[in-house]
């Protein structure tokens, strides 16, 4: 054991020596950091200003009543979200803030309207809303109206209004809000309706599918209005039909019980799988790149006349899980620090994930395949290393290993998206080498106790058998020169099994 220990040490250190270590180790943090600071400082505001002319007279109103109650339904939508994330809503459990699907409903929305919207309801909240939790923050608007100079305003020819307003649009404009880039300028005729009389829109290149579509919606719920009428319907009558909204009552169960499972007990295995492929694989090549050089400088001569190869075979896996898990904390780290320090969908998700994991076992069982998955990969870059007596003998070996290895995991992750519980993910979780990243990806949605037994019994067998292989194999080659034959693989393992 005293030889293993020596070897895993002499080869962390070889590992964490190299700059290549440090580069991989820091780059995930750097760019954790960097993109937190570029999407919380420097990422450009959604916003944007837009020129309305209603000659017409009839949508001004409409149009600016449709884009606030439209600002009105996501404040509600991210304060119930707030009030959820926090479990706030027992203040209040009948206003319109407290259940989570209340901004579909438009009846709720008028009630949370006419209470007074956000600000009195964080008046209700602040007393009960915890040290830790962050302040709300109001959504940005993402419409701004800017009033035009007067002479392009009143003007009844619309393409003049066109060549006046273009220009205006090739750069920021300076609003009550700030500037912004001009997205829309909306002319209404006075005669729209009328045959042939239609609205222009002039957009500044950046396509504003939202704004674009509020616009047309109620131009078009005027002509039906218009139509409505036109038929001998009331104008009282007619408005009433054009406002009429389905009634939904929606009732969700709570987060992380049966709401989102997927999404939200998934976070953590997933990116557990993730993690796992990108630190095994490149650990690995770093190990095998080791081994080749100390087989190539005759190095490994002189540590086996001093330990067996056993020894070195083990304490170059122990060795070289100490650096992998060691990378793995210090990027989980930073990733769960940047998420809990900050707010927005990938902090809360990443929250719900840890409280949805609420049964140890799932801990358990995390750990356990994500170990397995990094011995498993470990042991195959070390056998190819035991064969190979040059990166470039290596490569032959690695290339349709990779190959194999990498094919059928990408075909499960697409499938997983869609259904991780698809067959394609269920025939891999029993096939070794593709069982921890498969039984990682399932975690999340549900697996039943037998799967977990059976398949943490075929991983334990597994890697038995090829520590085994790996051993004989360690034994047989590790200080043979050139490279060898399938059939010459064989024989000295049968050999050294005899």
């Amino acid at each position: 054991m005293r030889d293993v220990l020596l070897v895993a040490l002499r080869e962390f250190r070889q590992i964490v020596a190299t700059r290549g270590f440090w580069v991989m180790l820091l780059i995930v943090p750097l760019a954790i950091g960097v993109s937190v600071l570029v999407s919380s400082r420097f990422a450009p505001s959604p916003s944007v200003a837009y020129v309305l002319v209603d000659e017409s007279g009839r949508l001004e109103s409409r149009l600016e009543q449709r884009l606030e109650r439209d600002y009105q339904r996501q404040v509600l939508r991210e304060l119930a979200t707030y009030v959820e994330r926090w479990q706030l809503g027992a203040v209040d459990p009948a206003a319109p803030w407290a259940q989570r699907g209340s901004w579909l409903v438009e009846p709720e929305l008028s009630r949370f309207v006419d209470q007074g919207g956000a600000e009195a309801a964080l008046q209700r909240l602040r007393p009960s809303i915890p040290a830790e939790a962050p302040e709300f923050e109001l959504p940005e608007r993402l419409y701004h109206r800017f009033s035009p100079p007067a002479e392009l305003a009143t003007t009844e020819d619309p393409e003049a209004f066109g060549e006046a307003i273009t220009p205006l649009m090739k750069e920021e404009i300076e609003t009550a809000s700030g500037k912004m880039p001009l997205a829309l300028a909306i002319y209404i005729p006075e005669n729209f309706g009328a045959s042939a009389a239609a609205a222009r829109v002039w957009t500044n290149g950046r396509f504003n599918s939202g704004l674009l579509n509020v616009v047309q919606d109620e131009l078009t719920k005027e002509l039906q209005l218009g139509v409505l009428q036109a038929s001998g319907v009331g104008s009282e009558t007619a408005t009433q039909v054009q406002s009429l909204a389905a009634p939904i009552i929606i009732t969700e169960p709570a987060a992380g019980e049966e709401r989102g499972f997927f999404a939200t007990r998934s976070v953590i295995p997933v990116a557990l799988m993730y993690l796992l492929m990108i630190t095994a694989i490149t650990t690995g090549s770093m190990m095998l790149q080791g081994l080749i050089e100390e087989r190539s400088n005759k190095l490994l001569e002189s540590v086996l006349a001093c330990i067996h190869p056993s020894a070195l075979m083990n304490g170059k896996l122990l060795g070289l899980g100490g650096v992998g898990l060691g990378i793995i904390l210090v990027w989980a780290g930073c990733a769960v620090a940047a998420a809990l320090s900050s707010s927005g969908a990938i902090a809360d998700a990443l929250r719900m994930s840890i409280e949805a994991l609420d049964q140890p076992w799932m801990w358990g069982a995390m750990i356990f395949y994500f170990l397995a998955g990094y011995l498993i990969l470990s042991t195959i870059f070390l056998g190819i290393g035991a064969l190979s007596d040059s990166m470039q003998d290596a490569q032959s070996y690695l290339g349709p290993v990779l190959l194999i290895f990498m094919l059928p995991l990408i075909v499960m992750m697409q499938a997983s998206l869609r259904d991780p519980n698809s067959t394609v993910t269920q025939v891999l979780s029993w096939i070794p080498i593709y069982t921890p990243f498969a039984m990682l990806t399932r975690l999340g949605s549900g697996v039943s106790l037998a799967e977990l037994i059976g398949t943490t019994v075929l991983v334990v067998l597994f890697i038995a058998a090829q520590l085994i292989v790996l051993g004989r194999l360690f034994q047989a080659s590790v200080l043979n020169a050139g490279k060898p034959s399938l059939r010459d693989i064989i024989a000295m393992m049968k050999a050294r099994a005899t």
